[in-house]
C-alpha cells in the first residue's frame, strides 16, 4: 500500500510544481516529485513511460470509438432510410395486390356474362335455324321490296332539280358531257 499511497503523493506534488511554473511539463514534474519523495529513477521513468503508454492507448481508443459512434450513426441513418423504403414497397405491393384482386373479380363477372350470352346465341341460333325456312322467302321477298324501292327513290332524286338553277342530276350526265362516240 505504501506504493499506491506514494503515488498518490507523487501525482498530487506534481500538480503543485506544474501549477507553480516549478516543471514546465508532467514528465518533468513527476521526476522531481520522484527526486522530492526520493524514488528511483528508473522506477520513475517506468512509470512515467507506463502513464505515457496508457495515454497514448487511451487516446488511439478515443480515436476509435468516436469513429465507431459515426459509424453507428451513419449506419442509423441508412436503415432509417432502407425502413422506410421498406414500408413505401409494401404499401405499393398491397396496393398492387388489391388492383389484382379486383381485376380477377372482374374477369369472373365478365366469364359470367359471356357465358350467359353464349347460351342465349347458342339458344337463338337454334331457334333461328328452326324458323330459317320461313324467313329465307319472306327475306327474299324483302330484298325485292327494298331494291324496288330504293330504285324508285333515285330515279325520283335525280328527277328533282338540286341547284339554283333548276338543274337536276339526270339532265347533266357524265355520258352526255364526255362523249367519245359515233
Amino acid at each position: 500500500m505504501e506504493s499506491v499511497e506514494q503515488t498518490i503523493r507523487m501525482n498530487n506534488l506534481s500538480k503543485e510544481l506544474r501549477k507553480y511554473g516549478f516543471a514546465q511539463s508532467s514528465q518533468e514534474a513527476i521526476s522531481q516529485a520522484g527526486a522530492i519523495y526520493g524514488v528511483k529513477n528508473e522506477q520513475n521513468t517506468a512509470d512515467l513511460e507506463t502513464v505515457q503508454l496508457s495515454r497514448s492507448q487511451l487516446n488511439e481508443v478515443l480515436n476509435k470509438m468516436q469513429r465507431l459512434w459515426l459509424f453507428k450513426e451513419n449506419t442509423e441513418q441508412k436503415m432509417s432510410a432502407i425502413a422506410d423504403q421498406v414500408v413505401k414497397v409494401t404499401d405499393k405491393l398491397n396496393e398492387l395486390i388489391k388492383s389484382i384482386s379486383l381485376i380477377e373479380m372482374n374477369q369472373a363477372v365478365f366469364d359470367k356474362k359471356l357465358n350467359v350470352l353464349k347460351e342465349n346465341l347458342s339458344c337463338a341460333s337454334e331457334a333461328s335455324r328452326r324458323e330459317a325456312p320461313r324467313q329465307e322467302s319472306r327475306s327474299y321477298e324483302d330484298q325485292k321490296h327494298v331494291e324496288e324501292s330504293s330504285a324508285r327513290e333515285k330515279e325520283n332524286k335525280l328527277d328533282k332539280p338540286i341547284d339554283r338553277n333548276g338543274v337536276a342530276p339526270a339532265s347533266v350526265s357524265i355520258d352526255k358531257i364526255f362523249y367519245c362516240g359515233r
